[in-house]
């Protein structure tokens, strides 16, 4: 949807029918007034907004959600005992103890581990508890940052077995997510002893999963802090401040609501996260990164979505969201 709405501007555009031989328009006349419908809004301005008077948005509303499995995911009964103790089973995921686990796996740094995804909702494909498992995420438990207020961290260690239930494969990525009021301004009205002692120590290792990737700190807080106005803007009834454009994979426009579902868009939907130079007219101040959301959906994804903006001296304002719609079939 774009922030401009033709209708909405210039009012239902009224059109008397010029008659040729046989009651038919002339194709001439057709198409110069398809012309002026299609181009009512050329050169139009954006909708005027004035973004010094944004209130900020309810960072509750934004805050790193519980995992879905949370309550059943973690298990503290069962140790464990394995003739061998290099592979992993089926049955191990669903009865060895967090603790047994992620020692097995991580030696010493297994010990760091708070939260174990173990892949609850894959469970309905195994056909027997000696079948090897297949993948496994482990999280440490959301720790405070530098100075981005508000921004918890964790890592994630994403481990694939094979085919008799070996490793085959470790990453280590660093995740973030919102745990407290990061548009709190001025900056000396924000509580940093409780931010470093209290803020991220108190956030729910459950929440680990739903934290989105970046490649640090600082940008994991300008993604935050511009994506999050978007969002808003977006589930609101009111015109866009700011253009969006959407494309398919083909090139032709997309089909869905992507005003919807840009609204209904949350942090922990990010998969993957780049930045990128800003060629905007405000330089090195603006702030550009591309997302990815839907990875393994059907239909409509992957989406690739492009924020342009600035959050320069704590003052955002978002210029343009484009968004590349894929097609999942199978």
């Amino acid at each position: 949807m774009s922030a401009f709405d033709p209708l909405r501007t210039f009012g239902t555009l009224s059109i008397m029918p010029v008659l040729g031989i046989g009651g038919m328009m002339p194709k001439s006349v057709a198409m110069g007034l398809l012309a002026i419908v299609l181009c009512a809004s050329c050169g139009a301005s954006q909708t005027k907004f004035d973004w010094a008077k944004y209130p900020a948005p309810d960072w509750r509303k934004y805050r790193a959600a519980v995992a879905n499995s949370a309550a059943s995911d973690q298990i503290s009964s069962q140790t464990g005992h394995h003739t061998d103790p290099g592979r992993v089973t089926f049955g191990d995921l669903k009865s060895e103890s967090n603790e047994s686990l992620a020692r097995r796996l991580l030696g010493e740094v297994g010990r760091r581990i708070a939260y174990i995804d173990r892949h609850r909702d894959r469970w309905r494909y195994y056909e027997s508890d000696g079948e090897a498992a297949e993948s496994i995420n482990l999280y440490t438990h959301p720790d405070a940052l530098g100075s981005q207020y508000g921004i918890c961290g964790t890592e994630k260690y994403s481990i694939s077995f094979d085919d008799s239930g070996r490793i085959s494969s470790v990453s280590v990525t660093q995740r973030y997510g919102v745990e407290g009021p990061i548009f709190q301004w001025p900056i000396s009205d924000r509580d940093w002893d409780n931010y470093y002692k209290v803020m991220c120590a108190s956030a729910e290792a459950s929440h680990a999963p739903s934290y989105f990737p970046a490649r640090d700190s600082i940008a994991a807080d300008s993604v935050a802090s511009l994506l999050i106005p978007t969002i808003d803007l977006a589930a609101s009834s009111r015109p866009l401040p700011y253009q969006l454009n959407c494309h398919m994979y083909d090139g032709s426009a997309c089909r869905d609501d992507i005003r919807h579902y840009l609204g209904e868009l949350r942090l922990g939907d990010i998969d993957e996260l780049t930045l990128a130079n800003c060629p905007l007219p405000e330089g090195p101040k603006a702030v550009c990164f591309t997302i990815e959301t839907g990875h393994g959906k059907l239909g409509p994804f992957p989406k690739s979505i492009t924020v342009k903006g600035s959050t320069y001296m704590n003052k955002v304002r978002v210029d343009s969201v484009d968004v590349d719609e894929g097609l999942t079939i199978s």
